[in-house]
């Protein structure tokens, strides 16, 4: 019987070529046809811990330490070269090809911790989920698979050891995997709602689909079996298929991983079961899952899985996955790099398993080292960008605001009327994109700037009430500005104030996206807007300070920084282009023009500064000046941006804290 349940199974590796495909169809498809493609992730899991289950179960008479060595030998040999292939190439391409723009950061960090296993607790940390648009463009984001089966890992082979051990003698071994199993799905239950990032990304949450694979292991390689017809056997493969089919055509993203994870779980579940126990008599479904080109996508699959997304995120961040043409290449593409990867990487370990050292030891040893080298390799590539990059923002003094050193010929003005003066700014991302503007403003009046910024946390953003769930970071914010800000010190209010264009339908025509924009600041918003400033103002007004407010500025229909290269401008989020008609902007956000004039009528020490003249000299406004670009992507300043601005904003500080007769 162990021989037997040992035995190479091929519908597994049918299966695996069917989880692989619904997850690629999943991510590079425009049409729809799976949209829940995404849980054959879930299939992966159950597959994987039976397989598991199998490997382990081959090594009962192991002492404890030498099970366990064995174990990380064979699971290094098997993950990590392919793995680290794919991790130090994409941070290779990355370095290359991508802006290094605040998502690239992001990317990054996800990347770093993919050579860990740690990737799926890095995204767990971030706002982004799986299916949000901007995790489109992070080439790492499916090595969270990946970590929650390492992390499994580490739990897994003493539980399984325990099961081998004691499993005649101790019938509660028995109850120790489905237990656990249990308090898994209880987990996920409540994280489904509650904390759906951790939900999705973490173990505690995902456990209960592995271990349902290793629980079937262990009943079937007992003898547990069932049912024992082969009529009963094929009824139970077809019903596990439909439920894994009604998952891939219905499961809801937004109930995941509970309870949709729940259908695919237990039909791979029951397809396993009964592929695994019927070999005898196949049926049509069974022949057709052990048929050599589909055995060969699943023993390619691990491959597959690995640089399908890569592959697709490269094409979305150059020449764009809309293209048709492209949308046909990249299949073959996929397939042409998996098998290379295949058959040069994971085919050649495999075959020379028994050559490499025995000693688990010196396998596990030379795996971390390599581990620290790509890491330490990756590292580098991501520190030298700037250098090593072919993307036109590695001009990081023209494209990016950041606190550079003052690099401008400047003098200080000495004046004592702006000694020991203070800016407190406070806002959302469009705070930080002044930094440039703020540190030789700041350098030449001599005045300090302290920054009170948190990204999608608008203050006083005239378009609707304040975002309630940055009421605890507001709050914190104006809470340091009374303790510290003393009479006559400016509070900078810098947020986003004009509805985005970027993402909208441009292909309904012009008209049609700027309806939709202005329909977005109906009356009713802009009175909740009214409520929300006067909050904000009146409390600032009592600390006796001075309030500016930039004025709404330009927006744009798409970002400077992804259609300003030669492998990027054919990009379809580039075709809206980056001019907009300065009347269309007018038009758009004539509604907060005239609320910051009521604002000032009530509120006398507010000043309002108005950029969009500056930007916009002319009838047609344009992301670039003179060739060089005003902004980053469709609505943060550029560092160039922030230099056109600079001699406008120190006017305007004179103006307040050192005014003429004639201002």
């Amino acid at each position: 019987m162990r021989q037997r349940s040992l035995a190479y199974i091929p519908a597994i590796d049918g299966l695996r070529a069917i989880a692989v495909l619904a997850v690629i169809v999943f991510h590079a498809d425009g049409l729809h046809i799976l949209p829940g493609g995404f849980t054959g992730v879930d299939m992966f899991f159950v597959i994987s811990g039976y397989v598991i289950s199998q490997s382990l179960s081959g090594r009962p008479h192991l002492s404890f330490q030498a099970y366990l060595a064995d174990f990380y030998r064979r699971r290094f040999l098997r993950i990590l070269p392919a793995l680290l292939v794919m991790l130090l190439a994409c941070f290779l391409l990355s370095t290359l090809f991508l802006p290094q723009v605040w998502r690239s950061e992001l990317n990054a960090r996800s990347g770093y911790a993919a050579f860990f296993g740690l990737s799926n607790v890095v995204l767990a940390w971030n706002t982004d989920t799986y299916f949000s648009p901007g995790a489109e463009l992070n080439p790492y984001l499916h090595t969270w698979t990946l970590g929650v089966e390492e992390q499994f890992y580490f739990v897994f082979p003493a539980l399984y050891f325990l099961w081998l051990r004691y499993q005649g003698r101790r019938p509660l071994v028995w109850a120790l995997l489905p237990a656990l199993g249990l308090v898994s799905i209880g987990i996920s239950t409540l994280q489904s709602r509650s904390e759906p990032l951790s939900a999705f990304y973490l173990l505690p949450g995902r456990f209960w689909e592995l271990a349902a694979g290793a629980v079937l292991f262990q009943l079937i390689d007992t003898g547990r079996r069932w049912p024992r017809s082969v009529a009963g056997l094929h009824l139970l493969c077809v019903l596990g298929l439909v439920l894994v089919i009604v998952g891939f055509l219905w499961a809801d993203r937004r109930l995941f991983p509970m309870p949709w994870a729940v259908v695919t779980v237990a039909g791979t579940v029951l397809s396993m079961a009964a592929l695994v126990q019927n070999r005898s008599a196949p049926h049509f479904l069974q022949r057709l899952l052990q048929a050599s080109p589909i055995t060969y996508l699943g023993r390619l699959s691990y491959s597959l899985y690995l640089w399908h997304w890569p592959v697709a995120v490269f094409l979305r961040w150059t020449c764009g996955l809309e293209h048709l043409a492209v949308r046909l290449i990249y299949p073959i593409l996929v397939f042409a790099v998996a098998a290379a990867s295949y058959h040069w990487i994971e085919t050649p370990v495999h075959r020379n398993y028994a050559a490499l050292p025995r000693r688990p030891w010196m396998v596990i040893a030379s795996g971390l080292a390599a581990i620290g080298l790509l890491w330490s390799s990756a590292r580098w590539l991501s520190d030298n960008a700037q250098l090593l990059s072919l993307h036109q923002t590695r001009d990081t003094y023209t494209w990016y605001s950041r606190k550079y050193p003052v690099r401008e010929p400047v003098a200080p003005i000495e004046d004592e009327r702006l000694r020991n003066r203070r800016l407190f700014v406070l806002g959302d991302s469009h705070a930080v994109a002044y930094r440039t503007m703020l540190s030789i403003v700041s350098y030449r009046l001599q005045f300090e700037v302290i920054e009170h910024e948190q990204g999608g946390c608008g203050v006083v953003t005239l378009m609707g009430p304040d975002p309630a769930d940055c009421a605890e970071e507001r709050e914190a914010a104006l809470r340091d500005i009374e303790a510290r800000a003393k009479p006559g010190d400016i509070v900078f209010l810098a947020s986003l104030r004009m509805p985005e264009l970027a993402g909208r339908e441009w292909t309904r025509g012009e008209d049609a996206a700027f309806q939709e924009a202005q329909s977005e600041l109906i009356p009713k918003q802009l009175e909740r807007a009214h409520v929300s400033a006067e909050a904000v103002l009146a409390r600032l007004e009592a600390m006796q300070v001075h309030i500016l407010i930039d004025a709404p500025k330009p927006v744009f229909k798409a970002s400077p920084y992804r259609c300003s290269d030669w492998f990027n401008r054919m990009n379809p989020v580039c075709k809206p282009g980056l001019t907009v008609e300065r009347y269309l902007l007018e038009q758009l956000r004539a509604p907060q023009m005239a609320l910051l004039k009521t604002l000032q009528r009530e509120h006398p020490g507010l000043y309002v500064w108005d950029p969009l003249p500056l930007l916009c000299p002319g009838s047609t406004c344009s992301a670039f000046d003179h060739g060089k670009p005003l902004y980053l992507d469709d609505n943060h300043l550029s560092g160039y941006g922030n230099r056109v601005l600079v001699p406008a904003f120190t006017q305007t500080m004179l103006a307040i804290w050192a005014p003429t007769n004639d201002s």
